[in-house]
């Protein structure tokens, strides 16, 4: 059997939905792992993704543009940025397929964003108009310029959650590039992760083998830190169990 589980990619599409792409640097984290990355149309009707996902062994939700607010009940925000409808609609249905299936699946950033809205939640359209903490402070800049592969402000991992079992730490620095963020917990779903300010960062099924969904980027630093890197080995390794 061969030992390297196939996984597939919802990459990026444009804003003219011309271009379908998938940044190398995902790629590459998927690699690190053990696994082959493949990128995934989202033009495959119902019949065709099924095919497709009974030939693979996991899902990677890649970052991206914002969720359409339509999508959990909402009116658009001043502050929305980019939405993508072609590539919305495409990862409601694959989350749900592949949830179905009992498929691991990992959500990076909007793929955190993704999962939950698949799952029935909600999200924080803009962090710095709409969020506050406990104190009424508004968040940290979350969306950093500095570059992508350094690790900008700390989150807590909660204590028996998949996530903490992955990295071995009750907190980590992170990186950030996002405005948007969980709001509402889908049914289902637990949060493993938050900010220093109280702004989900990551969460997870824990009566599933791998459905996962983390707010900031490991993939650009893979290559750096040891917990960034176990993402990617564990990940590829529920893959392994679910071919299995």
């Amino acid at each position: 059997m061969n030992q390297f589980p196939l996984i597939g990619v919802s990459g990026s599409v444009d804003e003219r939905e011309r271009e379908n792409v998938m940044m190398r640097c995902y790629a590459r984290a998927v690699l690190s792992g053990g696994a082959m990355p493949v990128l995934l149309s989202p033009d495959m009707d119902d019949d065709m993704l099924d095919s497709c996902l009974a030939r693979l062994d996991g899902i990677l939700l890649a970052g991206g543009t914002d969720v359409d607010p339509a999508l959990y009940g909402e009116t658009p925000v001043y502050e929305l940025g980019e939405v993508t409808p072609l590539r919305d609609q495409f990862e409601m249905r694959l989350v749900k397929k592949a949830y179905a299936l009992g498929m691991p699946v990992l959500g990076i950033c909007r793929g955190i964003q993704c999962l939950n809205v698949a799952m029935g939640g909600t999200l924080w359209q803009d962090l710095p108009s709409q969020f506050r903490t406990e104190k009424g402070e508004r968040p940290l800049a979350h969306s950093q310029k500095r570059p992508d592969y350094y690790q900008s402000h700390s989150v807590y991992v909660k204590e028996g959650t998949k996530m903490h079992s992955i990295v071995k730490a009750d907190s980590l620095r992170v990186n950030s590039f996002h405005h948007q963020a969980v709001k509402d917990v889908a049914e289902g779903l637990i949060v493993s992760a938050v900010s220093t300010d109280g702004v989900i960062e990551a969460v997870e099924h824990p009566n599933y083998p791998f459905f996962v969904g983390i707010q900031w980027h490991p993939e650009r630093y893979f290559d750096r830190t040891e917990d960034a890197k176990a993402v990617f080995a564990a990940f590829a390794q529920a893959a392994r169990e679910y071919r299995a």
